[in-house]
């Protein structure tokens, strides 16, 4: 009898990140004794398999990659008498982390509806591989604190920090310390850290920019047995490094460092710390260094959090910071005058933390949502489409029919608009907008000051509109911030004459002007 043919394998999709490739196939063949996989970093083929897997496998991890290399990967599937024909591709070990869009539609579980309508998610890790993406995460912890206090400084400085303890089971990451791991504990009182995190001290590298805000969310279930010290469980925000300039506020200087942060802006942020997921605010740092204590806190009641999946989320804008737990707010810090949001990157952890007993974290998702940016427009929903409570803009205008028949923006006689962006700092930019009607719009920039939100003003202008709709421009500049820090900016519109106004088709763009 002659013997069946192999089907070969189907639809291969190649996955690179700096420290593996991930091949996935489809299984076509039901008489397989099992694959054949073949790679090479050249367009050659290795004369005996790399690799040789079970049948009716689908999905294997090439480790020990080189980063930023081409690699060619062969897959077939073989039997006793035959090898099928053989599935090629190619895929490059790239460092840097980016969307996968088809991923993206198909989340296994949909986020709180804390979401903000209109943001979509540009950043997120569902830990459903089974290795961790060092695209996404470094895996030893470091903090401002640390470096303030030195007790890991020079382990930091040559790369010996505690390497962090977790498993992954292809749905979650369960991130843990019990007696035997990590092999080393952080502090001499035994208090043991299992923290990943997007930034990198030693190395300065940064693995996630978030410096325009964002909602970020996670769900969680956190555990603990027998008395952990020092016993936490926290998801947070911190100031990156190399040094103390984001910790330490403007006029201060430590061991040749200058801070830069404004008194009252935080430098970080717990999402959620303890069993009793405080939410900490932390900013009160004296003009010698040391840190006083938080600039606000609270925690939720009415929630049980041991042992139990819980989602947690923060919404930093330009000018608040709201805390979600299970979709629903629990607490708005939105005064415009004490505004506590920075203004640059944040690095994100997630952790467990004791010593003796064990602490465990399984993290079954966080995402990252941020307002979508079209083309050269920095402006968030600059047509008024992105949902019908017009976020981000604040004010009391009201949608109606815009241009070619889109949605625009309503002002009535007396009523005004505004929205708070993050821009780059000390650049030039160009306010375009198109309105309509017989009365006069006044338009205005300002520069916001960080945390007291004082304005001053960058440019304005009336312009009186037409039946029909027409183009309207303002230049501006933003005001300095340190390094790359992003500037904070109110644009503003406001009907101050007796007729209708509709506005439509907001943009801010760069110019060389």
């Amino acid at each position: 009898m002659q013997a069946q043919d192999v089907s070969a394998p189907a639809n291969l999709r190649l996955t690179g990140t700096r420290s593996w490739i991930r091949v996935d196939w489809e299984d076509k063949a039901s008489n397989e004794a099992g694959y054949h996989l073949y790679w090479s970093d050249s367009n050659h083929k290795p004369a005996t398999p790399s690799a040789t897997l079970p049948a009716n496998s689908t999905r294997f991890y090439i480790q020990q990659v080189k980063g930023n290399t081409r690699y060619h990967v062969w897959v077939e599937a073989f039997s006793a008498q035959q090898h099928s024909k053989t599935l090629a591709g190619a895929v490059l070990t790239t460092p840097q982390w980016s969307l996968d869009t088809a991923e993206a539609r198909r989340l296994d579980i949909a986020s709180s509806a804390a979401v903000p309508e209109g943001m979509a998610l540009y950043w997120h890790d569902e830990f459903n591989d089974s290795l961790l993406d060092r695209n996404k995460w470094h895996t030893t912890y470091y903090s401002n604190i640390d470096f303030l206090k030195k007790d890991n400084l020079d382990n930091m400085r040559n790369g010996t920090l505690p390497e962090a303890a977790y498993t992954l089971n292809g749905r979650t990451i369960n991130i843990f310390t019990n007696d035997s791991l990590p092999a080393k504990a952080y502090y001499p009182n035994g208090r043991k850290i299992s923290s990943i995190q997007t930034y990198d001290w030693r190395t300065n590298e940064n693995l996630l920019d978030n410096s325009r805000g964002g909602y970020y969310e996670v769900r969680v279930k956190r555990s603990f047995t027998g008395k952990p010290q020092g016993l936490n469980t926290a998801y947070w925000f911190d100031s990156p490094g190399p040094d103390l300039k984001y910790y330490l506020q403007e006029g201060t200087t430590l061991n040749g460092v200058t801070g830069i942060r404004p008194k009252g802006q935080v430098f970080e942020i717990d999402v959620f710390e303890n069993i009793d997921a405080q939410f900490v605010l932390h900013g009160h740092v004296d003009d010698k260094g040391r840190f006083v204590h938080n600039l606000n806190t609270h925690i939720a009641k009415g929630f049980e959090h041991k042992d139990q999946w819980v989602t947690h989320g923060i919404l930093w804008t330009p000018n608040s910071i709201k805390h979600y737990i299970n979709g629903q707010l629990i607490k708005a810090y939105d005064d415009k005058h004490q505004i506590y949001s920075p203004n640059h990157v944040m690095n994100v952890f997630l952790g467990s933390y004791g010593g003796g007993g064990s602490v465990s974290m399984e993290v079954d998702y966080i995402r990252g949502y941020q307002w979508p940016l079209e083309g050269n427009n920095e402006l968030p929903n600059p047509g008024f489409e992105a949902n019908n409570s017009l976020l981000p803009w604040e004010g009391n205008g009201t949608l109606t029919t815009g241009r070619s028949g889109s949605r625009g923006l309503l002002l009535k006689p007396g009523q005004e608009m505004e929205q708070y962006v993050y821009l780059n700092n000390d650049s030039n930019y160009q306010l375009t907008y198109w309105q309509k009607g017989n009365s006069p719009l006044h338009a205005a920039v300002a520069n916001m000051k960080q945390v007291t939100g004082d304005l001053q003003q960058a440019a304005a202008q009336t312009q009186s509109g037409k039946i029909s709709f027409s183009r309207q421009q303002l230049y501006f500049q933003t005001g300095k911030e340190y390094g790359n820090n992003m500037k904070t900016v109110r644009i503003y519109f406001k009907n101050t004459g007796q007729q209708d106004i509709i506005l439509d088709d907001v943009t801010i763009s760069k110019t060389g002007k």
